[in-house]
């Protein structure tokens, strides 16, 4: 889901979840995408479930600027999701942050 504007920097989020808790997972995670759109320094926020692996998903986040990010970290809507899912995560996630080639 993007909102327009200019996307200064990207984190690609790989997750991997405990077969058990894929259901209580998508809804943790929907929750913090719709709270997390409602920031001023977010453009993208999509949510993908591989169709090879129902356990892998992946956060596509895109933000105006670093400071951004460190907001978005810090908000009580992250901390919630980061706190509830992270004992369901089967593998530590596999993070890469992009910018743009000028």
């Amino acid at each position: 889901v993007c909102k327009g504007g200019l996307i200064m920097i990207v984190k690609s989020v790989t997750i991997y979840v405990k077969q058990k808790h894929i259901d209580e997972f998508i809804k943790a995670t929907k929750e913090n995408q719709n709270n997390s759109l409602k920031e001023n320094g977010i453009v993208c926020f999509d949510f993908f479930q591989s169709k090879d692996d129902s356990a892998r998903f992946l956060l596509y986040e895109g933000y105006k600027s670093e400071d951004d990010v460190n907001k978005h970290m810090e908000t009580e809507h992250f901390k919630k999701w980061i706190n509830t899912v992270e004992p369901w995560f089967s593998a530590p996630r596999d993070k890469a942050t992009y910018i743009p080639v000028p």
